[in-house]
């Protein structure tokens, strides 16, 4: 992790969001048609209907061990041979049975490519729930848990992903393993059996995918845990959201209570895709009709694209272990804004003043500052600077922290009639875009903004700090010194490609002389 401060969005014109956003945006459907028709397949109604099967209250809460449990297997197993799934498990059978009395279900969508048929990416989804529930496993026990969300959510998910790959002209160039656990609230036992006891070599595993809870989705905003767990998670999950535009929140919390742990303690990238906790959760209240359909298919989707891209692409996410030592104090570290470069000019300014005509007053002149050296005083009055009006503090900050050395400054003190004209010999290079950025070692290809300059080219942009740049005029970057080579050769105009909340969006940064500056919001 390092932290750099060398050097971002007005109203784009249609050509530069067509030539910038739209790749991004009609990518699954530019793919193939039978593409399109895999991600329309995945509904709403259909994810409810096969969600309302699992939680029905005759499978009494779908408890692993139990006849509900076996229910539910049987359910899911009719479901993935009537789809023509091939078994994985053992004895080229669904079933994995697994002490004491459990059973993971085990299939496969064998992939294409000669070479890379024999690579898995696993999507799993427990299928027990908690059945009547008692004070260690329900806030209300003694009634039937029907665990819609629960996880019948993520169940109905895994079938409905196995539904899209049909659609497909051809399946993916590696294979899709699909893995239903059991006894995950018993305690991941069933994922950590077959994570110690894989189908399939765990070393050609080149990535997992965990839908537990998925059935709630809220202001668009759906959670992946384990981002930090290989190289490029984030970026790449991204890039499936373009067309879904949900709000993607990347937490840090990642513990050893859902089933894609296991994998990640076995040396594999892994992801758990949530929906988030609500009232209902670990109730007798948590039933099919209170969950958001519409948003089920929507999580789906992404994870249908998540999946087919892991499956396509030639190379393998890369596994960090360092993942398992990062905490809560490491996320406060790398998710801290530096604080504003040292000012070039050295004064303090009167924030609460200004107005038409008026300029920025100065409170104080430091000492030995490039300031003091141009004769500057308290009082003082900077009406322009570099060519810009600075009527506001932020479009003279922007102003100083972007100029040229030396600089023309227009300044009227308390008793002149007439401003006067003096060159300023300004400290320190210009931030020519106005951020600050660090980088992170789990998404290399990217820089991530610290601080951005007010009144800089990239607060007219609407740049925030956490924002993250994958591509500097059009092109991806492979560490920070060719980013810095590219951002470097930028004439008047620079085009850069952000990511904000996991939605991609292209900015537009007009370097030249700039009309004056309105103030930030």
């Amino acid at each position: 992790m390092k932290s750099r401060h060398p050097f971002l969005r007005r109203v784009l014109p249609v050509s530069f969001i067509a030539l910038f956003v739209l790749p991004f945006v009609l990518q699954a459907a530019e793919k193939s048609a039978s593409y399109k028709a895999a991600l329309e397949s995945i509904t709403g109604k259909d994810l409810l209907d096969r969600d309302s099967v699992l939680a029905d209250e005759k499978l009494e809460g779908r408890e692993a061990g139990t006849s509900g449990g076996s229910e539910a297997r049987k359910y899911l197993i009719e479901q993935y041979t009537k789809l023509k799934l091939q078994p994985a498990g053992p004895e080229e059978k669904f079933e994995q049975p697994l002490p004491p009395n459990f059973c993971n279900i085990v299939g496969i969508i064998p992939g294409r490519d000669p070479a890379l048929k024999s690579e898995y990416v696993l999507v799993e989804a427990h299928y027990d729930h908690v059945g009547r529930g008692h004070r260690g496993t329900s806030f209300d026990p003694g009634g039937i848990h029907p665990g819609a969300d629960d996880n019948a959510s993520g169940s109905s998910g895994l079938v409905e992903l196995v539904e899209a790959f049909t659609f497909l002209a051809e399946p993916p160039k590696r294979s899709v393993l699909i893995l239903a656990t059991d006894g995950e609230e018993k305690g991941l036992v069933g994922s950590k059996y077959w994570a110690a006891n894989p189908t399939v070599p765990l070393e050609k595993v080149v990535a997992a995918i965990n839908m537990d809870m998925i059935g709630y989705l809220r202001n668009d905003r759906l959670f992946f845990y384990g981002a930090r767990t290989g190289i490029g998670w984030r970026r790449l999950v991204s890039e499936q959201n373009a067309e879904l535009r949900m709000h993607l929140d990347f937490g840090w919390q990642f513990k050893a209570n859902n089933d894609a742990y296991p994998m990640f303690e076995k040396g594999v990238p892994a992801l758990l895709v949530h929906t988030g906790v609500h009232e209902n959760y670990h109730r007798t209240s948590d039933t099919p009709e209170k969950l958001n359909a519409a948003g089920m298919s929507r999580v789906v989707r992404l994870v249908f694209g998540l999946v087919h891209e892991l499956a396509e692409r030639p190379e393998r996410i890369v596994h960090r272990p360092g993942a398992k030592q990062e905490s809560a104090w490491t996320a406060a570290i790398l998710a801290a804004k530096t604080p504003a470069p040292p000012s070039r000019l050295g004064v303090t300014l009167d924030c609460a003043d200004g107005g038409e005509a008026k300029g920025v007053r100065l409170l104080k002149i430091e000492a030995d500052s490039a300031a003091a050296r141009a004769g500057l005083k308290e009082e003082d009055r900077i009406l322009e600077f570099a060519g810009r009006k600075t009527q506001k503090c932020d479009e003279l900050i922007g102003a100083v922290m972007t100029a040229p050395s030396p600089a023309k400054a227009l300044v009227r003190g308390p008793n002149e009639e007439k401003p006067r004209e003096i060159a300023i010999e300004l400290s320190a290079p210009p931030l020519r875009l106005g951020i600050t950025w660090r980088t992170d070692e789990a998404e290399p290809k990217s820089m991530i903004l610290t601080y951005v300059v007010p009144g800089a080219p990239a607060a007219q942009a609407g740049l925030k700090p956490g924002d993250r740049i994958y591509q500097v005029a059009g092109r991806d970057f492979a560490d920070e010194n060719e980013f810095v080579r590219l951002i470097g050769a930028a004439a008047d105009a620079l085009d850069l490609l952000i990511e904000r909340d996991g939605q991609i969006q292209p900015v537009h940064l007009d370097l030249k002389s700039a009309p004056p500056l309105k103030r930030a919001a």
